[in-house]
């Protein structure tokens, strides 16, 4: 397949994108840490959308005020309530923090669950997508978000846009850098998921990551 017809819009939102993407994400080798299992338990959206004919990633910038991690990029989402699944919190948490209906979104499914910073929180992602997402479909929520933003999947899968960060033990963590943007920690470990799961090598093709991920 050309890398056009890769990142078209017939091709990424079809059936066969959907059923290759979540079977190959349930495949996905997931670093498991010795010691203490994480005690909390959370969902986040990673969201394909039609931006004006251009397949993107949906992220958001974290509000300053928040208490944790605030300041960077991540997928809408946060921990679960008491007897939700991991859909039903993505959604809720979702339309809480940008206002997107849930009956915008097509559900593809999820993922197996990441272990977030210092093992502490279980984070499972769920993929969903929105065709033709316009700036009436949101409604940010400033005590929690400071910015919504949209990537081209296509730019992401450029190599020049990949980089890396390895830690003192020699494990590597993926980076993604697009215009001013900056994606790393669980949020660049689930989009590396994500692009592994729904393209081929030569579509997609990570040079970094040839080393077991690890998150830190």
């Amino acid at each position: 397949m050309s890398a056009k017809a890769a990142f078209s819009i017939q091709t990424l939102f079809s059936t066969a994108s959907r059923d290759r993407c979540i079977a190959n994400m349930m495949k996905f080798p997931i670093p498991r840490r010795q010691g203490k299992e994480p005690t909390a338990s959370a969902a986040v959206l990673m969201l394909l959308c039609d931006v004006d004919n251009t397949p993107s990633l949906l992220y958001t910038v974290r509000a300053d005020n928040l208490r944790s991690h605030s300041g960077q990029v991540s997928f809408p989402g946060g921990k679960k309530d008491k007897n939700e699944t991991p859909v039903q919190t993505a959604f809720r948490e979702t339309e809480e923090e940008i206002g997107l209906s849930r009956t915008k979104i097509e559900l593809w499914g999820q993922g197996p669950s990441v272990p977030g910073r210092n093992n502490q929180i279980m984070i499972t992602p769920v993929v969903g997508t929105v065709k033709r997402l316009e700036e009436k479909d949101l409604d940010i929520n400033r005590e929690e978000v400071a910015e919504i933003f949209t990537l081209p999947i296509e730019s992401l899968c450029k190599k020049q846009n990949q980089l890396y960060t390895q830690f003192n033990n020699g494990f590597i963590l993926p980076v993604f850098t697009v215009d001013h943007y900056r994606i790393w920690g669980v949020t660049a470990v689930l989009t590396h998921m994500f692009l592994s799961s729904l393209f081929t090598k030569d579509v997609y093709k990570n040079e970094w990551m040839k080393q077991k991920v690890e998150l830190k």
